[in-house]
C-alpha cells in the first residue's frame, strides 16, 4: 500500500513538472504595460532557473517570451548567449546586435561588437563548409581532392546578465516615441526664438513710422503723417501676430517636454502641515 502510494506521489510530481516544463509563452500581447512588465518578469526567471538547470532549450523559449512582452537589453544578452551555446549563430547575433540597440551605451558594447564580429565569421565558415559538403556529394571524391577542415575555435563565454529589481523597461519603441517628442520640443522653441526675433523688428520698423508720423504731423504735413501711420499699421499687426506664434510654439514645446512617458510621474500631493503641492517628474 505504501509503495503505491510512493508510486502516485512520484507520478503525480512528474506530471506537474511536465505541465510546468511544457508551458506555452502567451500569445496575446496585454495592452497595460504592468502587465507586460510582469509576464517579462516572469518569463525573464524562468530562464534564469532553465539555464542554471543546464536546460538551454528551455531557457532559449523562456527569454523569446520574455523579449516578446518587452524588450529589454539584458534578455536579449541572455538569449544570445544560449542561442550561442545550443549552435544557433544567427539567433545569437541579432540578439547581440539587438542588445547594442536596447543599450547603446553598455560598457561591454566594445567587447560584444568584436564578439558579433568573430560570429559572423564562424557562421561564414560553417556556411561555406556546407557547401563545400553539398558540392562533394553531387561529384565523386579523389583524394586528391581531399580538403581538411579547420575547427572551429570556441569562444569564451561572458557572464550572464542578472535581473534587475525591474527588469523589463519600455522597449525602443517608447524610447524613439519620447525622443520625437523631445525633437518636436526643440523645433518649436526654435521657431518661437525666430518668431519673437521676427515681432521685435517689425515692431521696432512700426514705432519708427509712428514716430515719423507724429513728427511729420507736428510740421504741418498731413499727407506724408497719414502715410507714415498707414505703414505703421501693418507692420505692427504682424508684430502682434508673431509674437502670439512664439507664446504659442514656447506653450506647445512645454507641453511636448512635460509629456508623460512611463518614467515620469505626475501627481497632487496632501502636505503634512496642510496645503497641497503639484509635482511632475522625469527624464528629459
Amino acid at each position: 500500500m505504501i509503495t503505491r502510494v510512493a508510486l502516485v506521489s512520484a507520478l503525480g510530481v512528474l506530471l506537474t513538472a511536465g505541465a510546468v516544463r511544457a508551458e506555452d509563452c502567451p500569445a496575446q500581447v496585454p495592452e497595460d504595460s504592468g502587465a507586460r512588465r510582469a509576464q517579462a518578469k516572469k518569463w525573464f526567471a524562468q530562464g534564469q532557473t532553465s539555464a542554471d538547470a543546464g536546460d538551454d532549450v528551455v531557457a532559449f523559449k523562456a527569454y523569446q517570451c520574455s523579449l516578446k512582452f518587452v524588450a529589454h537589453g539584458f534578455t536579449a544578452y541572455n538569449l544570445a548567449q544560449i542561442a550561442e551555446r545550443i549552435g544557433d549563430l544567427e539567433a545569437a547575433i541579432s540578439s547581440y546586435d539587438q542588445y547594442l540597440l536596447l543599450v547603446p551605451d553598455a560598457k561591454d558594447a566594445q567587447e560584444v561588437k568584436e564578439r558579433v564580429a568573430a560570429l559572423r565569421q564562424r557562421l561564414a565558415k560553417a556556411r561555406q563548409g556546407t557547401e563545400d559538403l553539398t558540392e562533394s556529394k553531387s561529384s565523386p571524391a579523389s583524394p586528391s581532392s581531399a580538403t581538411s577542415v579547420e575547427p572551429t575555435p570556441t569562444l569564451p563565454q561572458p557572464a550572464r546578465k542578472s535581473a534587475m529589481s525591474e527588469p523589463a523597461s519600455e522597449s525602443v519603441t517608447t524610447t524613439s516615441s519620447s525622443n520625437s517628442y523631445r525633437t518636436a520640443a526643440w523645433i518649436l522653441y526654435g521657431g518661437a526664438g525666430v518668431a519673437l526675433v521676427g515681432g521685435l523688428v517689425t515692431n521696432l520698423l512700426a514705432r519708427g513710422k509712428m514716430d515719423t508720423c507724429r513728427s511729420t504731423y507736428s510740421d504741418a504735413g498731413q499727407t506724408a503723417a497719414e502715410s507714415a501711420c498707414n505703414d505703421a499699421k501693418p507692420l505692427a499687426y504682424l508684430s502682434y501676430t508673431l509674437f502670439g506664434v512664439s507664446a504659442a510654439a514656447a506653450v506647445v514645446g512645454t507641453v511636448l517636454v512635460l509629456h508623460p512617458t512611463e518614467s515620469s510621474d505626475v501627481g497632487l500631493n496632501i502636505l503634512p502641515h496642510g496645503g497641497l503641492s503639484f509635482g511632475w517628474r522625469g527624464s528629459y
